[in-house]
């Protein structure tokens, strides 16, 4: 498996050091720091920094950037991490069993657990198939499908198309990620009313699939969220 780890990142350079360079030093992987032009400096003292070709691109449109560069240097598998994410459990001493799984022709990708989902925790690698992938995950390149239009619900977004597509994914509940609260912090790459933008986005899910609901969330920035309500989406248990 010849894996890039990508951590697309705006305006939080000090997450960098605090956060990414440590797991980084552990998991001993090819990674990049995917920031825009205007960013640019105030990432430059750390290594592995790649620009975007353009500035407010959006989560989505970082994400595509992340694709393009690992398509165009020949990088079969992707590691997405967000830049507020502290480790994934130990999941430095499974990459071998990550690695054997993402050769599986079905499995497009491995999702985890959070850590405060302690009651998803288990010792076993692997125990369902077609969890919901979420802010930290494995996926093959050539079935990682961003778009710039979905930024609010990538993970969302990535999942949907994994399941309409006849694809897998694989819940690692050995390891589970780590990070700072979801729409919590100052900076990143949804620095903005994301209500409005969730709204449109859930259309986009809609316009695919008819049977996405939205479920209301008034405790998140987003407000909104697509609901998965076709059998299609449930997870099994391996």
């Amino acid at each position: 498996m010849r894996c890039l780890v990508c951590i697309p990142s705006k305006g939080r350079p000090k997450n960098i050091a605090k956060y990414t360079m440590p797991f980084m030093q552990r998991l001993q992987l090819d990674y990049k720091i995917f920031v825009e032009p205007q960013d640019y400096q105030s990432y430059s003292k750390y290594p592995n920094v790649v620009q975007h070709d353009k500035d407010n691109i959006g989560l989505g449109g970082a994400l595509l950037s992340c694709k393009n560069y690992a398509k165009q240097n020949g990088y079969d598998v992707i590691f997405k991490i967000d830049d507020d994410v502290h480790g994934v459990g130990q999941i430095e001493k499974d990459l071998d069993k990550i690695s054997k799984a993402m050769s599986i022709p079905q499995v497009s990708a491995i999702s985890f657990p959070y850590d405060f989902e302690f009651y998803a925790k288990t010792s076993k690698m692997f125990t369902r198939e077609n969890k919901r992938i979420q802010t930290a995950y494995f996926v093959k390149t050539d079935k990682y499908r961003p778009s710039v239009d979905v930024s609010t619900f990538e993970d969302f977004f990535q999942f949907m198309q994994i399941i309409l597509n006849g694809e897998k994914t694989l819940y690692c509940s050995k390891h589970a990620i780590k990070c700072a609260s979801v729409g919590s912090g100052n900076g990143g790459l949804q620095m903005f009313d994301r209500s409005q933008m969730a709204k449109r986005e859930i259309q986009i899910f809609k316009a695919l699939d008819s049977t996405i609901e939205v479920i209301s969330k008034p405790d998140k920035p987003w407000k909104y969220e697509p609901k998965f309500t076709d059998k299609k989406y449930k997870s099994r248990a391996l």
